[in-house]
């Protein structure tokens, strides 16, 4: 074992901001779903172990996301399996999308707009969640906005499993570079989050391009790319994608992107072995092209 990788994985697992939850989702959204999507509850307890998620705290996550219309579950004699619902499904690969790869964002000025205020607050804060996941950011408190047009489908499927019409505008702002320059437009779609996300990533793995491939172990490689994973899709998710037009100078996601992509490429072989070796899954001949 790598005693630097070692240290970095438990520092992860007892990071305050880490849960078993959410990295459970990063290790089905990364690593089970490209290799068939369904995995025992044992083989999960395993994955999670080097973390310091115990047997319990496992289980408990993986039952409050089924609950929460993530997984089913299949019941075998005493064993539990678990697939992806059609739901999030759709979720996930729309996540996969933005997580994996850097679109160059054109923009003539056009914004799809949403407007949340009369729709009632359970689904609001629902259709919201899917549209942060989609790249749309808060304008205020009842207004999303995306930087593009072409939004309303996404608005659509946000709201179809409520059966709730949510209104939907193509619009465009009188004088952007003004609202760039007084700061009023980055403050209002929340780019301080995403920025200090970023930076703690950059920060937090840089000693990563340092690491020998030889040296990490198949075991440690999967763990390493599960906690790379999960820090950069924290930050690039909560991303709103804003064209270069609307963004600071020294806008790190292009950094974040590049260490993520040279981490990724250098564990990803041990990585899959790893997966194999430890539950049964394959994945296909060819891997799934991530950060290009």
């Amino acid at each position: 074992m790598n005693d630097i990788v070692a240290e970095a994985v438990a520092e992860f697992g007892a990071r305050p901001g880490i849960s078993a939850r959410s990295v459970l989702v990063t290790l089905f959204g990364d690593s089970i779903v490209p290799a068939g999507g369904e995995l025992w509850l044992a083989d999960l307890i395993g994955l999670c172990a080097p973390f310091g998620f115990n047997d319990r705290l496992v289980r408990t996550s993986m039952f409050r996301l089924s609950t929460e219309g993530w997984f089913e579950t299949e019941r075998v004699g005493r064993h539990s399996r678990y697939r992806l619902t059609e739901t999030a499904i759709g979720q996930f690969a729309a996540a996969e999308t933005r997580i994996y790869h850097r679109r160059a964002v054109g923009w003539d000025g056009q914004w799809t707009l949403a407007f949340l205020d009369g729709v009632d607050r359970t689904v609001r804060d629902a259709v919201a969640a899917e549209l942060r996941w989609a790249g749309f950011a808060a304008l205020s408190p009842g207004v999303l906005a995306l930087p593009r047009p072409g939004g309303a489908e996404l608005v659509a499927r946000a709201a179809a499993s409520s059966d709730t019409t949510v209104p939907v505008a193509t619009a465009r702002f009188e004088d952007v570079d003004a609202l760039v320059r007084s700061g009023w437009l980055t403050d209002s779609l929340g780019l301080g989050e995403p920025a200090e996300r970023y930076r703690s990533f950059l920060e937090r793995y840089r000693w990563v391009r340092s690491l020998r491939r030889a040296t990490i172990d198949d075991g440690d490689a999967l763990s390493l790319r599960t906690m790379v994973v999960h820090d950069y899709r924290r930050a690039r998710l909560t991303d709103p994608d804003l064209p270069a037009a609307l963004l600071p100078a020294d806008w790190p996601a292009a950094d974040a992107y590049r260490l993520a992509a040279d981490a990724y490429r250098l564990v990803s072989p041990g990585a899959w072995r790893a997966l194999g070796a430890s539950t049964g899954l394959t994945v296909a001949d060819a891997p799934p092209v991530r950060f290009p």
